[in-house]
């Protein structure tokens, strides 16, 4: 039975009160109880460490780690963004429980992985192993769950601004074990959506060739050069006169550094009351 179907069926039933047809071994709501208390004393302690590249990071652009590793300053964070961090956090543990109550065929997870890349080593943490293969539980916002999650692997692919490809593929070739996907959970819905990752020997090689391009720029010191140009902004698929920020430089922590001039602005033409915002670099034909 496909992972998917699992775990819809174990979630239809625990929320028809269905429970006690399940088998669910007290000893899994300890752990997870032990791991959530695990990771609120992580989110509480969090503190800046010293750049360096590593498993959770080795998926994003060459520019934003440049920016990293240059010193320059984030934007400091919104006051949610905690409770953001500590939702992910909350749905990792609980989807790890239904994993194990739906039976799916848990192997290995919360693997020490190095990544060699010859002068480079890149240490991190994966989330779970099933059939043998390396998955990531993710949470989303309803707007990603919808546009991309749900449309499987090729959306990814053609947007990627958090890196989860390079960071999924780094965790599988390190371990050397197949990748699986992603378990993606809406925050806002509870919809549980799981992402198959088949990805070929030759897609895998891509990626790991250019997170080793960036370990090699970032430890020779190459010239940072912006990997990406604003957009054009439409409206009813009308051009506005505008250009914005594209997805991976809006969730950027360096884009008012990298694009000093960029304003948040409400899209132009939107009559809505709450119009969309988006960072803008050009304002109805007007440079910013």
């Amino acid at each position: 039975m496909k992972l998917q179907p699992q775990l819809h069926a174990v979630m239809e039933k625990l929320s028809n009160n269905e429970g006690d047809t399940l088998e669910i071994d007290d000893a899994w709501i300890e752990r997870a109880g032990e791991d959530l208390k695990a990771s609120l004393r992580r989110q509480f302690t969090r503190r800046d460490d010293e750049f360096r590249l590593r498993a959770s990071n080795m998926g994003k652009s060459l520019c934003q780690l440049q920016m990293a590793k240059s010193g320059a300053v984030p934007e400091r964070k919104d006051y949610n963004f905690i409770m953001r961090m500590m939702h992910g956090d909350a749905i990792e543990v609980i989807m790890d429980l239904l994993l194990k109550i739906a039976k799916a065929d848990i192997t290995g997870g919360k693997s020490k992985i190095s990544l060699d890349l010859g002068d480079t080593i890149i240490k991190g943490e994966d989330d779970i192993h099933i059939d043998n293969k390396v998955y990531d539980i993710k949470s989303s916002a309803p707007y990603s769950f919808d546009l991309k999650w749900k449309k499987g692997l090729d959306a990814l692919k053609s947007d990627d601004p958090f890196g989860y490809i390079g960071q999924l593929v780094g965790y599988s070739v390190a371990q050397d074990l197949d990748t699986g996907g992603w378990i993606v959970v809406c925050k806002s819905t509870g919809q549980v959506v799981v992402v198959d990752a088949d990805f070929s020997d030759a897609e895998k090689d891509k990626v790991i060739a250019d997170i080793k391009m960036k370990a090699t720029a970032l430890k020779e010191g190459w010239a940072f050069e912006r990997c990406f140009e604003p957009v054009d902004d439409f409206f009813n698929r009308k051009f506005t006169g505008s250009k914005k920020l594209g997805m991976n430089c809006s969730f950027c922590d360096f884009k008012k550094t990298c694009w000093p001039t960029a304003k948040l602005l409400p899209q132009p033409r939107s009559k809505a009351k709450e119009p969309k915002m988006n960072w803008y670099v050009q304002y109805e034909g007007v440079e910013l």
